[in-house]
């Protein structure tokens, strides 16, 4: 790679990682996992099949995580002068599903499935990279590619 690509490389991780950590409390957090990630696969550029597979993955997960998670939880409670106050709490994710209370489960489930298809639709389009840069995962470890 050329050394000002290389440069912008570095300068988006840089970019992503701070503005991440200035802003962890509100849109920060995938701002700053995009960054951590670039920077881990740093050595993989050259590797389009690993790079991209994995960036899928980490992206799937954040957008997936986003948009079925619990976003908008409306509480109410009711009291009762001879047993204890009723609380309910329900939550409604981005794309409008209703959850009754707060769990993470039903984003990271979400999460995992979008996941798991981006991870798989990064591999499968990268195969003709994979061709050409020897950078197919499915012959590891066989002497010769037999």
């Amino acid at each position: 790679m050329t050394q000002p690509a290389g440069r912008g490389y570095w300068v988006l991780t840089t970019l992503l990682v701070g503005s991440g950590l200035i802003a962890i409390a509100s849109v920060g957090m995938p701002l700053l996992v995009a960054g951590v990630t670039l920077a881990a696969l740093s050595p993989y550029r050259s590797r389009p099949r690993i790079f991209w597979t994995v960036m899928s993955v980490v992206l799937g997960l954040v957008a997936g995580y986003a948009l079925f998670a619990p976003f908008d939880c409306i509480a109410s409670s009711t009291a009762q002068l001879t047993t204890e106050a009723v609380s309910r709490e329900s939550c409604r994710s981005l794309i409008g599903i209703g959850y009754a209370g707060s769990a993470l489960a039903p984003g990271l489930i979400g999460g995992g499935v979008v996941a798991l298809l981006g991870g798989m639709l990064g591999w499968w389009l990268t195969r003709p990279y994979s061709r050409r840069s020897g950078d197919d995962l499915s012959d590891t470890g066989r002497a010769g590619g037999e």
